[in-house]
């Protein structure tokens, strides 16, 4: 293929998938927040095409509709040929274009493809006439930049971060840390928005109760997603009702409430309709799926309930443990790039029983077989969520025949603090609620004298001192030797 087809056939490629691009997310507007998850406004080569790009990430972050008609008004025309005139005609043409959004996924790897290609040959022309070697190292520089992906990549020097470490610490703004339910936890985790934690606990142990209860707490200062893969929305709801207003939850469900019930419900509107939580149906839902659709909503933060779930995105059909860690690795991407606090709940394999001896009342040996502790490694599925969260919640039964028995919450990984503190919570099932458990403060032993023997014999040293002249009498040879 000759340069000059080669050249031509790169612009025809860039030039589609820009309009493309574009007419999907006007098209789509659910297909928006994948768009703005891999694209940005340097991947439109062509400044009209890139300020439109622009217009529609303005209006979306905006909270407005993203259609063709809203984008043109965006623009505002203009008088016949001007600027903001020639867009709105481009508007309408990318639209005409634009059959379906179907294949966005596409166009968007290839439009990145297509516009780093494109800017590295301008770079290799460049780098071709550069006169000095400063030159050709400030276009390899960005050559580099181009192929790495990241060209707005962070960083600070030491110097830098020595300037801005007095007013990012000075005290004058507040570090504000996600309220957890359970508020023993606060000191401990101290999670801000970006990171992402992990809930594991066995089935039937409580996790989605803990999850709910947390998500109504954050929701009062947070705008808060719940993404669930298990109960629809509305017995999530119900749930929220049984614990705020703690009616039986089996009432709830039968349709059982009483007139009492219903005022009560009536009485606490605040507590059950105020948190800024939204339940979504997430059955079928994808990572990418997530991602858009969180950024479309603006939440601050994400509950995934649960992690193992989630289905892959498109491509050739993955084990459980691939899928698993490229579900982690986009939320945990997610995360830290939107700034998005990230909770998903995760199954543990349950181990192997192990078998205890004890004794009864009567002195009797017996044997029980019981189920011990989780650690980090009985996360289901992957040791990628291990290495992604960055705080690990293990939640466990003190007693698995027991069916009210204490919930144990362990701290089993924190990048934020320290580790493996642990909470013990009464988890009361009919009202879906979880409550920490006071630890109890051992009694203090009384002492039988004033003062005892210094080897805790219960005897009183002044019986000591008549039997010798000192209590301590080789101490005394040795302190005047």
């Amino acid at each position: 293929m000759s340069e000059v087809k080669t050249d031509a056939v790169l612009s025809q490629n860039l030039l589609t998938a820009q309009v493309a691009v574009l007419g999907a997310m006007m098209l789509e507007e659910d297909c928006v927040g994948y768009v703005l998850s891999h694209v940005s406004a340097r991947d439109f080569l062509d400044r009209q095409y890139r300020t439109i790009f622009q217009t529609i990430q303005a209006l979306f972050r905006a909270g407005l509709p993203t259609s063709a008609i809203a984008v043109r008004e965006k623009l505002g025309g203009g008088p016949s040929g001007s600027w903001s005139q020639r867009l709105t005609e481009i508007v309408t043409e990318v639209a005409d274009l634009t059959p379906t959004a179907a294949n966005v996924e596409g166009y968007v790897h290839l439009l990145r493809e297509s516009s780093t290609l494109y800017q590295l040959q301008e770079l290799g022309g460049i780098l071709q006439g550069a006169g000095d070697m400063a030159e050709a190292r400030a276009a390899l520089d960005k050559a580099m930049q181009l192929v790495v992906g990241q060209p707005d990549i962070h960083a600070i020097t030491f110097a830098q971060g020595y300037e801005q470490f007095f007013d990012r610490h000075s005290g004058d703004h507040a570090v504000e840390f996600l309220d957890w339910a359970i508020l023993q936890l606060n000191k401990v985790l101290q999670m801000e928005l970006g990171n992402i934690a992990i809930i594991g606990a066995y089935p039937g142990d409580g996790k989605t109760a803990l999850a709910l209860q947390c998500a109504a707490r954050f929701g009062q200062k947070h705008k808060v997603g719940y993404f669930s893969f298990e109960s629809r929305s509305e017995r999530l709801y119900d749930r929220q009702v049984s614990r705020g207003a703690l009616i039986d939850a089996g009432k709830i469900n039968s349709n059982q409430l009483t007139e009492e019930d219903f005022q009560e419900i009536l009485a606490l509107k605040q507590t059950l309709a105020g948190p800024d939580v939204t339940l979504i149906d997430a059955v079928g839902m994808t990572a990418l799926d997530i991602v858009a659709y969180s950024q479309a909503k603006h939440y601050d933060v994400i509950f995934v309930d649960y992690l193992q779930q989630v289905e892959q995105s498109a491509g050739p059909l993955l084990s459980d443990f691939a899928r698993v860690s490229q579900v982690s690795r986009a939320l945990q991407k997610f995360a830290v790039r939107t700034n998005t606090a990230v909770i998903s709940l995760s199954q543990l394999a349950r181990p192997d029983k192990i078998k205890v001896r004890y004794k009864d009342e009567d002195g009797n040996t017996l044997v029980r077989s019981i189920t011990p502790p989780p650690t980090m490694s009985d996360l289901r599925s992957s040791g990628q969520i291990e290495q992604d969260a960055d705080i690990i919640l293990l939640m466990w039964r003190e007693d698995y025949d027991l069916k009210n028995s204490p919930r144990v919450i362990q701290v089993a990984k924190n990048r934020n603090g320290e580790a493996l503190d642990k909470v013990r919570c009464r988890f009361d099932g009919e009202h879906q609620t979880f409550s920490r458990i006071e630890p109890r403060v051992p009694p203090r032993a009384k002492p039988e004298s004033l003062q005892q023997c210094f080897w805790g014999d219960g005897s009183d040293w002044r019986e000591l001192a008549a039997e010798t002249k000192t209590p301590f009498p080789d101490d005394r040879k040795e302190a005047q030797s």
